[in-house]
């Protein structure tokens, strides 16, 4: 009983093996299919890149105010920062403090794709 139960699961197995590496034909480039690769001019040249690659390194700070660390492997989120001035918060970051509040309203599309994803 034992020796049946393994030769079918060897079976199983090598039947299920090719299967896993089957390849439909068609022809992949790039690692997906019809993706085209397109030789793009550059308007620097190769010195200009690399005096902007040791600005970079020389000082991580990104226009938003994060820092980017180990090579762009990680990064650090601004933060905001406030003091007391003559009683009041006074913000002492240089982040942008102007931009809306989000809307928590959603359109008719949201609710729908909502409504499938709740379904699945």
């Amino acid at each position: 009983m034992l020796l049946r139960k393994t030769v079918f699961a060897l079976a199983l197995i090598g039947a299920s093996v090719p299967a896993a590496f089957a390849n439909n034909g068609m022809s992949i480039v790039g690692g997906e299919k019809g993706v085209e690769f397109h030789d793009t001019p550059s308007l620097k040249s190769r010195a200009d890149v690399q005096k902007d690659l040791d600005a970079s390194r020389k000082n991580p700070t990104i226009a938003d105010g994060g820092k980017s660390l180990a090579g762009g492997a990680l990064y650090i989120f601004p933060q905001h920062s406030m003091t007391f001035k003559d009683g009041k918060a006074v913000h002492t970051d240089n982040l942008n403090h102007d931009t809306p509040k989000p809307s928590l309203t959603m359109t008719h599309d949201e609710r729908q794709a909502a409504a499938r994803l709740q379904g699945l």
